[in-house]
């Protein structure tokens, strides 16, 4: 939580939060810290995700099995690797526990947080057990968290908060011993920030929680953070304009 210099990050955006555009918002912006990704690795996700692009979506597209060489490339572009989390679709066990292990040896003394994508819905990822489907398979998730923390990675977890009923992900979460918690908390059919699920997730967890959905200005940044949100992030108002962090916290 100590490395977080204001409440301020970086929201994943796929095929848009690469290296350059990070350390745009995180120097001259003003984050307290930024993510790269979302990035697919393994087979199956990396063929998800070039469906996905066919299609006309925006996407990052790794080589398998250079998956960590290219991430690492990205990170190498930032100049602060402990202010960065890497958001990755991943949606096995294995894939997971292979990846974290080839990474950590390209490290050294960085210390990025890996962030376990269980946010993504598209259809294609979804199909093959990655995004928000791994909030319907539990023990999986479970997996991937502990091949993560294995490898002494700080792990944050982005979940599609309305996914899933928070009685049923609490008990879950208080397990994993999470870095993190990411809440997208966009509800179908209503508009901005369901803060009535941020509130239930603050008042029942001691972990830092960033809130996210719809932070445009310094009144929905500041509803966040008064549910006890520790963090606010920004996805597409970065991408219009990346010194809206700094716009934001000089009112802090």
């Amino acid at each position: 939580m100590g490395n977080f210099v204001n409440s301020s990050v970086l929201a994943a955006m796929a095929g848009i939060t690469n290296g350059n555009f990070s350390n745009h918002c995180l120097v001259e912006g003003g984050a307290g810290f930024v993510t790269i990704g979302g990035y697919s690795i393994g087979k199956e996700m990396i063929r998800a995700s070039i469906k996905s692009k066919q299609r006309g979506r925006n996407e990052f597209i790794l080589n398998y099995r250079e998956e960590e060489k290219e991430i690492y490339h990205e990170i190498s572009k930032i100049s602060e690797s402990s202010r960065v989390i890497i958001n990755l679709r991943v949606n096995t066990y294995s894939v997971a526990k292979n990846f974290a292990i080839r990474f950590r040896d390209l490290l050294n003394k960085d210390q990025p947080t890996l962030e376990i994508n269980a946010h993504c819905r598209q259809t294609e990822i979804v199909e093959k057990g990655g995004g928000q489907s791994l909030l319907q398979r539990i023990d999986t998730l479970e997996k991937i968290v502990k091949a993560f923390q294995s490898e002494d990675f700080k792990v944050s977890l982005k979940i599609r908060g309305n996914t899933v009923p928070p009685s049923f992900l609490i008990p879950q979460i208080e397990k994993w011993h999470l870095d993190f918690l990411h809440i997208d908390s966009y509800k179908e059919g209503s508009p901005g920030t369901d803060l009535k699920l941020l509130n239930h997730y603050t008042k029942a967890l001691d972990i830092a929680i960033i809130g996210n959905n719809s932070v445009i200005d310094l009144q929905s940044a500041l509803a966040i953070l008064n549910t006890g949100a520790s963090y606010f992030s920004i996805a597409r108002a970065a991408q219009r304009n990346p010194s809206i962090f700094s716009n934001l916290l000089k009112h802090f």
